[in-house]
């Protein structure tokens, strides 16, 4: 069973940023590809949102989330409080115009993606799951 404390938070970020992106790393430093291809999409989009780096807590925070969600692996983008999906899930959308309606953004005009993390615009800084 997970950490309560830990659970309430993550529910609590959870509810409180309308777009949030449990990551590995940042949006500036993506640490893993299906995080950076995460990134790309939502910077495509051009909607501010909240990011949690997972790896200072991996383990803790895949207990979490899979009661919460009943899923494990990261990244995960949650939106209005609810779990849209992974990376995968998150391009097929973006590429159909569901993740620009769920957004509430119009579709871009491109569905091109920077070709690297360098070349992505800043975004909001990384949320902290403890008090600041």
């Amino acid at each position: 069973m997970a950490d309560q404390e830990l659970t309430d938070r993550v529910q609590e970020l959870i509810s409180e940023n309308p777009v949030l992106l449990f990551m590995k790393g940042t949006p500036e430093a993506p640490r893993c590809g299906f995080s950076m291809r995460t990134v790309q999409v939502l910077d495509t989009m051009g909607v501010e949102y909240g990011a949690i780096d997972v790896l200072p807590a991996l383990q803790p925070l895949r207990e979490v989330t899979s009661e919460i969600s009943d899923w494990e692996t990261f990244p995960q983008l949650y939106v209005k409080g609810e779990l849209l999906g992974g990376a995968d899930i998150v391009e097929e959308m973006a590429a159909s115009g569901e993740l620009a309606t769920a957004l509430g953004v119009e579709q871009p005009e491109t569905a091109e993606v920077p070709e690297s993390a360098s070349e992505l615009p800043a975004q909001s800084p990384p949320l902290k799951i403890e008090g600041s």
